[in-house]
Formats: C-alpha cells, structure tokens, sequence
C-alpha cells in the first residue's frame, strides 16, 4: 500500500464530505469537564471492574483528558505519566529505526508490554507508540507492576493498553506551528463504518544530539533533524454484534544528519522509514473475548555518506521486517458471587533481517521465528461482603524457536535453536472494600519476559547469545484508594525484584559490535496521587513518586564489583491544572524528573528533567474550534536519553489548528 500523503489526504477529504453530504448531520454541545471518580478499568482483570475493586494502581486518561492535552500521539499522552519514564531519541518520541522510544514504568527499562485494543504490539521488544495518533485513542489504562500473568511476556513493569475509538465523528482537523510542524487529519463515522486518515509533517530542527558524555568537542558528532513525515490511515467495520474488523496503515520517516560537534557540514545522511499494517477480527459479547489479528513491522535504514558536500551512494544499512500472528480466545463464568476466567492464547514471531556486520564489509540475511503459546487462568473469590481473593496462574511455552543466518559475502549458513523458554507464573490478590468509597489491597506475584529473537540470535552489530534466561521478576504491593466528595486519592508501596534481565554491552574486540547479558534489577518505591473537582470547571491532578531503581551486572563489561547501583531516576512530581467551560478549555501541565542516572557502566549524573505544556481552545459553535498547543513552555533543553548520548528535547514549540465538524 503506497499513497502521495497530501494528494491522498486531499482526495479522500473531498470524497468523504461528499459521501456524508447526503447524511445527516448531527452536531451536539460539548460537555463540561466530567469529573469521574471510579472509572471503569479493563485491563487489569481482564474483564471490566471499577478502579476502587481492583487490586492494583491504574491510570487512566480518557478521550476528553486526551483532547484537552493536546497531545499528537499517544507518547506525549503518556509521556507525563505519574510512575513512568520516558525516553526517546527526538521529539514527540520520535524514533531512529530500531532506536525506539521507550515507556519505562516503576523503573523497568524493557518491561512494559504495550497493547491496542489489547493485542500486543510489542515486536521483537520494540514497539512505535508515535505512530499511534491521539484522535484514534478512546482511552488509554496504564497498569502498573508486573503484569505477565494476564498478559504474558514483556510486562515486567507495566501494561499500557491504547483503547481505539470504534465511533467517529466527522471531522476534519487542520494545525501548523513553529520549526516548519503541520498536521492534517480527517475521521469519518457512517454507521458501522469509521475512519481516520492522517499526515503529519514534523519540520526541521537542530541539535537534537548534543555533546556526549567525557569526550572532547572536537572528536564528537551531532544530529540535526532533517526531516520527518508521518501517514496513517485507520479504519474499522461492525460485522456484527460484538463482532469487528479493524484496519490500521501507517509510514513513518526521519531523517537525522550528522556533523562534526564544531563544525557545519554535514558528513552523513540517515534515513529511517518506518511501516506498520495490522489486521484484527475481534469479538467481545456476553462474557466471551477473543480476537485474530495479523501485523507486520518493518524497519528500513538507508545511510549515505557526504564527503566534500557531495553524496555518496546511498547504503542500504540494515533492514527488518517483522511478521506477528496473535490469536487469544477467553471466557468469564459467573459463579455466584465469584467469577472465573479462563484463557488461551498463541503468539508465532517470524523476523526477516538484513545488516552489514560493523565489524566488518559482511552483508548478513537472517530469519528468526518462534511459536509462543499460553494458557491463564484467573478465580475471583468473594470471601465475603467486603473483602475478595483472586488467584492468577499463567504457563508459557515456546516451541520452533530457531535462528537461520546467511553470510552473503562468504556464502555460509548458519541454524540455530533455543527451545528452552517456558514459565510458571501465578499471582494472589486480596482486596477489601473499607466502605463504598474506599479500599486497600495487596499483591504478590511473579512476572516474566522472553528474550527477543534478535536477542538470542544476533543481526548485524548485534551478536548472538544463546544462553539468555528469561526474565523472571517477583513483585509486592499494597495500595490504598478512596474517593472523597470531590477528590480521589490513590496510594501505593511496591517491591520488586526482576533476574536475569537483558542488557546489551558493548564488545570491547569489535569496537561498534555489541554483546547481551543476563543482569539483575530491583526497584522499592511509593506513589501518591489526588484528583481534585474544584468546582464544575477547575480540576487538578498532583503526584510524587520516590523510588530507587537499582541494577547489579556481573558480565565482564559491566560493573567491576557485581554491586547493587542506581539508574534512572529516583523521584517524580507531576501536576495538570485545567478549566472547561461552555466555549472554552484549557490544560497546564508540569512533570519534573529529578535524581537521575545513567543505565550505563559509567554510572553519570544526567541533570533533571522539567517538562512542561499548555493546551488551550476555543469553540464559538458547536461544530467549529480553535486550538493552541505550547510544548516546553519555559524553553528547557533537558535530556531524554538515559545512556551515554545526549538527546534533547525540541525548544518551545506550539501549533495552532482548527478543527471543523460537519
């Protein structure tokens, strides 16, 4: 599927309006902020419980808490979340091929499985939250604490799941800002039929890698972003009852440029481009859930060195294309007063990659493939009026899990195998309801994540490491939850431990080549957050977390003395301030990362993160707005990289759009 961004756009525009010129059209008033105290939660028991009945602390950001944000994708939704790190490699969580954003919640680099519509969208560990446009999100539910038993793999830390609207107004959505930013985007909703397309042009800007960490300016590099472009097209269809069939396309491409920290010419040219296409047949009726869906993800790196201005031939890097089959099928039966859910699941992974070995002029194809099966089950018990026990169990096994390499320059191929990838995890959790508006509760279980394909079999830079365990982290928690008359808070101690998580080093014989090792991380913290109804049209939000996210690593490369030692950050503040009335909206927000260390050997200081925005709008009709969105009000150029490279955020940057009903 290959479209001309605006010509698309434009044509698809024009034959829409068209098409509902003849419809009906129906426009309603805006609603004041809703001030909901006990939202609906999904995805931590796998079936619909208020937050106050469920055993674990759930964020949840609604379509108005979206809208109002201002956000373009569901990075910066979740980029300022109480819990969670981000961390990226440009702006808007843009990404450099495999160099992917990362959503780290409770301190767990690469444990958080990231769902759409609760399929998993994690491929070979990666997963492109900034191809997720914030006008296709109904609601997103971030679950914090391993999560693997409901879930399975990656979900050591968290769950993210990105809810997707299946009813779309007509509308169409016009922005442009500083740094040569636009976005365009039009939804359709005709009955069962809803779609939305939408491009995104993301400019130009400087600096965005800085002076790296001990080196001296003059041997050091910078990227500057060239240019970024971003199209996706997403549409769903009501076969039935409970019955849907979802469509989602999207190419996204970056261009970053290197150059000589103090100089001006450019010296190297990278282009990174970026395609997603899923498919999903899902089902949701009458206790039963189960869906098949088809997705490919595929990774292109053209490189083109620049001597004396002029371009060399472009070289084709490395290239991968991922191909995941999901199918999962789950019951929940009334028993009384109890409830039972059970569940099976299938996952087959099958990686194509392409890569020219660093260490060498080597050009390397490659297939990994694996089938990963799953069988859960979860009881919730009502031990009585007030108080509930559950019981969660999950058995993972995997099977034809090999690696197939092709030396193409030398004509050699290579087979490996590594089927000895199963796990165990089970989980208990009790909750009491102190009275109406309030509980506590306490957990305790275990969590587990896969080694990646690439991982254990290697591609490019990356060598292979047949002897990688899997994850396995063991978690704690107690919470507190209660809802006053206009107020709700929410407290929670956790604890955990995650062995043998993967960590990547690099290979001091081969100087750009990199090894992976087993390494163990912990992590003791508490959260505190309160939600605030000032009145019908002032609501706030305010949280602070204190944690100390620690790693000990024993592989030759890494820490000299096997000892415990800090990375990442150690506390949050965060807050949102906003105000809705009839005609207008308005959203403050402030998230300060403080106490921060690098997750490299090297163990350096990174100064404190300030982010800030401000999301204004105006609708004088119910079927017209205007809208201004500021990012990084107070200009900040903070790091949002955790390594030894420095990656900026952009400077203070706005769009200012006008979005049309009809």
């Amino acid at each position: 599927m290959k479209w001309n961004g605006r010509k698309a756009f434009l044509i698809l525009a024009v034959f829409s309006c068209s098409f509902l010129n003849s419809q009906q059209n129906v426009y309603a008033e805006e609603k004041l902020q809703e001030f909901v105290l006990d939202p609906m939660v999904v995805t931590a028991q796998g079936f619909a419980t208020k937050d106050l009945e469920t055993p674990a602390l759930v964020e949840v950001f609604n379509e108005k808490e979206i809208e109002d944000s201002g956000a373009n994708n569901a990075y910066d939704v979740l980029q300022d979340t109480l819990g969670v790190t981000a961390s990226s490699y440009g702006f808007n969580g843009t990404n450099q091929g495999t160099m992917t954003s990362k959503i780290m919640v409770r301190g767990v680099q690469d444990g958080t499985l990231v769902l759409v519509d609760g399929i998993p969208m994690n491929m070979d560990g990666r997963y492109n939250l900034d191809d997720i446009p914030s006008d296709a999100i109904e609601r997103i539910e971030v679950v914090k604490g391993g999560g693997s038993v409901l879930y399975g793999s990656e979900a050591t830390g968290g769950v993210i799941n990105i809810i997707t609207k299946k009813q779309l107004r007509n509308k169409i959505k016009v922005a442009t800002g500083n740094y040569g930013k636009e976005r365009y985007d039009i939804t359709i909703g005709a009955g069962k039929f809803n779609l939305l397309a939408g491009l995104e042009n993301r400019g130009e800007a400087k600096n965005l890698k800085g002076l790296g960490y001990n080196k001296a300016p003059e041997a050091e590099s910078v990227y500057d972003y060239g240019k970024g472009e971003r199209q996706s097209i997403r549409w769903n269809y009501l076969l039935s009852e409970g019955l849907t069939f979802t469509h989602s396309y999207s190419e996204n491409e970056n261009r970053y440029l290197k150059r000589k920290y103090l100089g001006s010419t450019y010296n190297q040219m990278n282009d990174y481009k970026n395609t997603d296409n899923s498919f999903l047949l899902d089902y949701d009726k009458d206790g039963w859930k189960a869906y098949i869906s088809y997705g490919t993800q595929e990774k292109d790196n053209d490189q083109t060195n620049i001597k004396s201005g002029v371009r060399e031939l472009i070289n084709n890097y490395n290239w991968r294309k991922g191909h995941n089959t999901n199918m999962k099928l789950q019951k929940q039966f009334d028993i009384g007063n109890d409830k039972l859910l059970v569940g099976v699941s299938y996952q087959k992974e099958d990686m194509d990659t392409y890569s020219v070995k660093k260490s060498s002029t080597n050009e390397v194809d490659s297939n990994m493939r694996r089938d990963n099966y799953s069988v859960f089950l979860s009881y919730d018990m009502a031990v009585n009026e007030k108080s509930n026990f559950i019981v969660n169990m999950r058995e993972t096994w995997v099977t034809n899990n090999e690696g197939r390499q092709i030396d193409l320059t030398e004509n050699k191929k290579t087979v490996t195998k590594n089927d000895d990838l199963s796990k165990f995890t089970p989980e208990a959790e009790y909750i009491y309801r102190i009275n109406e508006d309030s509980s506590v509760y306490a957990k305790a279980g275990k969590s587990f994540k896969l080694p990646t394909m690439t991982q254990i079999y290697g591609s490019g830079a990356l060598h292979p490491a047949l002897n990688l365990k899997p994850e396995e982290g063991t978690h704690y928690e107690i919470g507190y939850k209660i809802n006053a008359e206009k107020s709700a808070w929410r407290l929670a101690i956790f604890n955990y431990e995650v062995k043998d998580s993967v960590e990547a080093v690099k290979n001091e014989d081969e100087s750009q080549g990199y090894d992976y090792f087993n390494k163990d991380i912990r992590n003791t913290g508490v959260e505190l957050s309160v939600t605030l109804a000032h009145d019908n049209k002032w609501t706030s939000r305010w949280g602070i977390t204190y944690h100390n996210p620690q790693v000990r690593d024993d592989n030759p490369d890494g820490y000299a003395d096997n000892a415990w030692h800090d990375y990442g950050s150690r506390y949050q503040f965060n807050s949102s301030l906003s105000y809705v009335d009839a005609k207008f909206s308005s959203t403050l927000k402030a998230n300060f990362v403080g106490d921060r260390t690098s997750d490299t050997k090297e163990q350096r200081h990174i100064k404190p993160q300030l982010f800030t925005d401000w999301h204004f709008s105006y609708q004088p009709q119910a079927n017209h707005k205007v809208f201004l969105h500021v990012n990084n009000i107070l200009d900040r150029r903070d790091i949002v990289s955790t390594g030894n490279s420095n990656y900026y955020t952009l400077g203070r940057n706005f769009m200012l759009g006008y979005e049309y009903l009809f």
